[in-house]
C-alpha cells in the first residue's frame, strides 16, 4: 500500500477536558449519550476516557485524581440549561420526524377522522401539537369528545357486523364484490366502495392464491384434434359445451390428481374424479360421471388442454360412443381451457393453499363438500351475474 506522507490530524483533546467530561457524566440524572452529545464525541469514547479515570490513567494538568464516587461537583448552571435543551431538542426532533408517518393516514380524511387520530394519540404527542398538525382547532376537538356517535358510525357498525357475519359463513372466501353482491341479495342496499372500505378497515380479505406460470416442455401434441371452440360463439344453453382438466394436489409426501368436468353455460361441476395416479382411467371416470348426470345429446364439444390422459384412445373412443366433438387446446395456449383454470384456481386459493392433509379420505371429503355443497351450490359467480351455478342452472330452465 502506498505510504501517506501527510496522514489526517485527529482532535487531541486535554487531560483537564476529559476530566470535566467524565465529572458531567457522573451527575445524577444524566446519562454518557447526553453528555456526549453536548460536548460533541462518542459515546464509546466517553465510556473509555470512565473507565481510564477510574485506573488512575487520566488525571487534570496539575491536580491529583479525584474520586467522582465520594465527592461530586455540582454542575455550572449553564451546563444544565444547556443539557436540558439539547433533551429538549431531541424530543422534539423525534416527535416531529415519526408524525407526519403517523399523520399521513388521516390527512386527507375528514374532521371526524382527526379528531379521532387525536383521540387515539393525544395523550403521547400532545393535543394542542396535533391540532396544529392537523388543521383543526382544540376547542373543536374537545366538543367533538362530548358528541355521542353519529348515526353514520352506528350504520356503519351494524354494516360491519353483517360484512363479518356474510365473510365468516363462506369460510373467509369472498372478497369485497362477492360480499357486496350477497349484501344485495339480502335486501341491504349499500355501495360497492363502502363494503370494501369496511372490509379493508377491519382486516377482512378474500382468500386469494398466487399467480405463478409453468411452462413445461411439450414433447409433443396431437394435431389431429383442432381448437374448434376457440371460433364458437358462447354457449346459449346446458350441455353445449363442457371442459374438462386436471390439477394435483399433495396429500402428506405423496400427490393426488383430480380430474373435473365443467359445463362452461353455467359454471358447474358435473363430475369429478380423485385418484393417486395420472392417466386416462382417471379422466375417463370423471368423463364418465358427467355422463351419467347429464346425458347429452350429440353434437357436444368437450374441450380439453393436450395432455395424453385426453389424447388416448380410451377417451376418444368414449366420446365418439356418445356423438361428442372433441377440441383441443392450440399449442402452447393454455389460456384457451381458462374455465377450468378459473376453476383450480378458485379451488386451491379458497380451500386447499395452507392446509395440510394426511390422506386420501380426508381430502375427498374437503373437495365433496366444497365442489358438491358450496361452489355449485352458494358460491356466486361474476361470470353469470353473481349467482350460484345451480341457480343459474334453475333459471334457465
Amino acid at each position: 500500500m502506498p505510504r501517506y506522507k501527510h496522514p489526517r490530524k485527529t482532535w487531541q483533546y486535554s487531560a483537564d477536558f476529559k476530566v470535566k467530561a467524565v465529572e458531567l457524566s457522573h451527575q445524577e440524572g444524566i446519562e454518557v449519550q447526553q453528555v456526549a452529545a453536548g460536548l460533541d464525541i462518542q459515546p464509546f469514547m466517553l465510556s473509555r476516557w470512565r473507565k481510564e479515570y477510574r485506573e488512575g490513567r487520566i488525571r487534570p494538568d496539575g491536580r491529583k485524581r479525584v474520586d467522582v464516587m465520594k465527592e461530586k461537583k455540582a454542575l455550572p448552571a449553564e451546563e444544565l440549561k444547556e443539557l436540558d435543551r439539547l433533551k429538549r431538542d431531541n424530543a422534539r426532533l423525534k416527535k416531529e420526524n415519526d408524525l407526519p408517518k403517523k399523520v399521513a393516514t388521516v390527512s386527507g380524511g375528514s374532521t371526524s377522522e382527526r379528531f379521532g387520530f387525536i383521540q387515539a394519540h393525544g395523550r403521547e404527542l400532545g393535543v394542542r401539537y396535533l391540532c396544529r398538525w392537523l388543521g383543526v382547532s382544540r376547542s373543536g376537538y374537545y366538543a367533538w369528545c362530548k358528541r355521542g356517535e353519529s348515526q353514520q358510525s352506528r350504520a356503519n357498525r351494524y354494516l360491519l357486523k353483517e360484512v363479518r357475519r356474510i365473510h365468516r359463513a363462506t369460510r373467509g372466501v369472498y372478497g369485497s364484490p362477492r360480499v357486496h353482491q350477497a349484501l344485495r341479495r339480502e335486501g341491504i342496499s349499500v355501495g360497492r366502495k363502502r363494503v370494501e372500505r369496511l372490509m379493508r378497515e377491519a382486516s377482512l380479505i378474500g382468500r386469494a392464491g398466487r399467480i405463478y406460470r409453468r411452462i413445461p416442455g411439450i414433447e409433443r401434441f396431437y394435431e389431429r384434434h383442432r381448437n374448434i371452440r376457440l371460433n364458437q360463439p358462447a354457449p346459449t344453453g346446458l350441455n353445449q359445451q363442457w371442459v374438462a382438466d386436471l390439477t394435483y394436489i399433495r396429500v402428506g409426501n405423496e400427490w393426488r390428481y383430480l380430474a373435473a368436468v365443467l359445463d362452461a353455460y353455467s359454471r358447474k361441476v358435473i363430475g369429478w374424479s380423485l385418484g393417486s395416479r395420472k392417466t386416462a382411467d382417471l379422466t375417463l371416470r370423471a368423463l364418465r360421471h358427467a355422463l351419467r348426470v347429464r346425458k347429452p345429446k350429440p353434437g357436444l364439444i368437450f374441450h380439453t388442454d393436450r395432455g395424453v390422459e385426453y389424447g388416448a384412445y380410451l377417451i376418444q373412443n368414449e366420446l365418439g360412443r356418445h356423438g361428442i366433438r372433441p377440441s383441443m387446446n392450440r399449442p402452447n395456449h393454455c389460456t384457451d381451457n381458462a374455465h377450468m383454470e378459473s376453476f383450480f384456481h378458485s379451488l386451491k386459493a379458497e380451500v386447499i393453499h395452507g392446509v395440510s392433509f394426511k390422506s386420501e379420505q380426508e381430502l375427498r371429503v374437503v373437495l365433496s363438500g366444497y365442489i358438491n355443497q358450496f361452489y355449485n351450490q352458494k358460491r356466486l359467480h361474476s361470470s353469470i351475474g353473481y349467482m350460484a351455478p345451480a341457480e343459474y342452472e334453475r333459471m334457465a330452465a
